[in-house]
């Protein structure tokens, strides 16, 4: 569990004044190797926000078309003490520049400033934080233990991150540095990965409810499982990574002409009923009979795997693959407005949704969901999608969890472990702010 600690600013000429804040995080969950470093500071009257470094790399794993976790915690192994230490030197060259305000600040203040804005570069964070879970518990381990060991080594506060907690406040970082408009809570958020699909009403930073989640597969594991077997043996030998998803789409749609072609099944009667693929066969659609709030990709795996064969002609191969992304994402956009109708709390909140997650990068998704939320009399909904190099996983978003967490009093006891299964829901196990984590250090300077 996070126990709640008080934040200090330092304090200039008597007044406390927030100086810059540098957070420096790690992403090892599954198989990308991310450091961040965010630095957060006062211009003037302003708050702004930096990213100094954010960089990751990808296991081989395509030797077994899938994730292999020991491959994966060797390249983590290889790489992670690298890129922190890239990382510090990013931090380095960046010049920690003082506030300065000399209109509205005491001369002393500015004589303060001026001493700060010559000292020398920075060469160390003000928090570490570390993504604790969810995720492969031997993943997690690497980064969790290296953020530990640097949080123990620079006597400075211990961030451990939940991974859905930091897709779902995406967008909030995306406008903290001028890439976004404002999310400010609540929101809904539809949290769409290799790993998971929810759908999550986010009423703060840490009271998250969630609406909908996958009762077998993930709809990233989906695209990535069903690309093995629809794309033509070129292009996946092609593939630089085992993310096949991504070249599915590639492969189903050349240009955005050709989804606009594609006929939509818009109201519940259409999605009931067969959709034409122009061959023999059609693919199911997931928990048609109810209304139940879930989300459910096991059956549309099943029948593409029975539909692919090895002497598939490719124009078959590209409607196969047209259709396994139309179905998937149909019924996600369907859930999503059985859940807005049936729900009156989301319904209320959600005036825009965060789209978040690996999948959230694809636009025929956003292309079907703002298709269907407005034939269903739920065009007041608006998307909101963060940049592609920011719904992949990746550390800056752990490093913007945990400063928000940090300035919300939050921090973690260097006797985190990984959660390999963790829920954002607070009515499971105190959501975000469960484990059995608690901060023995209630209280930071920086110096």
């Amino acid at each position: 569990m996070l126990k709640p600690g008080r934040v200090l600013a330092r304090a200039r000429g008597g007044v406390g004044r927030p100086r810059h804040h540098v957070t420096l995080a790690i992403e090892t969950s599954c198989d990308d190797t991310g450091v961040a470093v965010l630095r957060q500071g006062r211009g003037g009257h302003k708050v702004q926000t930096e990213l100094l470094f954010n960089e990751r790399e990808a296991s081989d794993n395509r030797a077994f078309g899938g994730v292999n976790p020991r491959v994966a915690v060797q390249a983590h192994n290889e790489r992670l003490a690298l890129l922190v230490k890239r990382a510090l030197a990013a931090l380095a060259e960046a010049k920690d520049e003082a506030q300065d305000d000399a209109q509205d600040e005491a001369q002393d203040d500015a004589q303060d400033d001026a001493k700060a804005a010559n000292s020398p570069p920075r060469r160390r964070p003000d928090l570490v934080a570390a993504t604790r879970g969810p995720g492969i518990a031997s993943n997690l381990s690497v980064g969790l233990n290296m953020a530990k060991g640097l949080a123990v080594a620079w006597d400075v506060p211990f961030a451990a991150v939940h991974h859905m907690q930091a897709h779902a406040l995406t967008p909030r970082l995306a406008h903290a540095l001028g890439l976004g408009p404002p999310a400010d809570f609540p929101f809904a958020s539809l949290l769409v990965s290799g790993g998971h699909t929810q759908l999550v009403l986010s009423s703060s930073l840490t009271h998250h409810r969630v609406i909908a989640s996958t009762a077998d597969i993930a709809v990233g594991n989906l695209l990535d499982q069903t690309a093995r077997v629809i794309l033509p043996p070129d292009l996946l030998a092609a593939s630089p990574d085992v993310m096949y998803g991504r070249q599915l789409d590639a492969f189903a749609f050349a240009s955005p002409h050709d989804m606009a072609c594609l006929s939509l099944p818009l109201t519940r009667a259409d999605e009931l009923a067969a959709t034409p693929t122009g061959y023999s066969w059609s693919l199911p659609v997931p928990l048609c009979q109810t209304r139940r709030l879930a989300f459910s990709f096991a059956a549309i795996h099943s029948a593409v795997h029975r539909i692919a064969h090895a002497a598939m002609p490719l124009q078959e191969r590209r409607a196969l693959a047209r259709h396994t992304l139309l179905t998937a994402f149909q019924h996600i956009a369907s859930r999503l407005c059985i859940a807005l109708d049936d729900d009156a709390e989301l319904r209320s909140a959600a005036t825009r949704l965060v789209l978040s997650g690996g999948v959230a990068a694809n636009s025929f998704l956003a292309h079907v969901l703002r298709s269907t939320l407005d034939a269903r009399r739920h065009s007041h909904v608006g998307l909101l999608v963060s940049p592609p190099a920011l719904c992949t996983d990746n550390a800056a978003m752990i490093a913007w969890t945990a400063l928000e967490m940090y300035q919300a009093g939050w921090l973690s006891h260097l006797s985190a472990i990984p959660l390999p299964r963790w829920s954002m829901d607070a009515a499971v196990d105190k959501g975000v702010l469960g484990g059995d984590a608690l901060s023995t250090r209630p209280s930071f300077e920086p110096s």
